[in-house]
């Protein structure tokens, strides 16, 4: 009983198909050919190949009125720097920064556009009169 006890895992793994040398793939992660069809772009423009890309913008909050932009934990506020960059404005569609003279607008949702709504169409006319 003992042996059978010993050799039982022996057999499973055998039976699996999976070696005992090889590591178990966890079976939560994304398939390798997946993973990097879908990550990020790892150049930045100006940054130098094998650097991490800067991090998009991705949150914005208003408190009291005031506009803030939420990274890494922290809150920017216009006059602040953002990662070399000086925040000029921030609304609830996109974020301008100042960075070498120039003025470049980050949109927080890239091909959204927030317009008014169409006007509404006019109601049929109902009559309360009997025909």
């Amino acid at each position: 009983m003992r042996a059978l006890c010993l050799l039982l895992p022996w057999l499973l793994l055998a039976g699996a198909g999976v070696r005992a040398d090889e590591p178990a793939r966890d079976p939560t992660a994304w398939p390798p050919a997946l993973r990097s069809a879908l990550a990020p772009p790892t150049v930045a423009s100006g940054a130098q190949p094998g650097e991490p890309a800067e991090p998009a913008i991705r949150q914005v909050v208003f408190v009291d009125g005031r506009g803030y932009v939420v990274q890494r934990g922290r809150r920017y506020g216009i006059g602040d720097r953002l990662d070399g960059a000086r925040i000029e404005r921030i609304t609830e569609q996109a974020v301008w920064l100042r960075e070498a003279g120039q003025v470049r607008r980050e949109p927080l949702y890239g091909g959204v556009e927030k317009r008014p709504p169409a006007p509404p169409a006019p109601a049929a006319k109902t009559s309360k009169e009997k025909p």
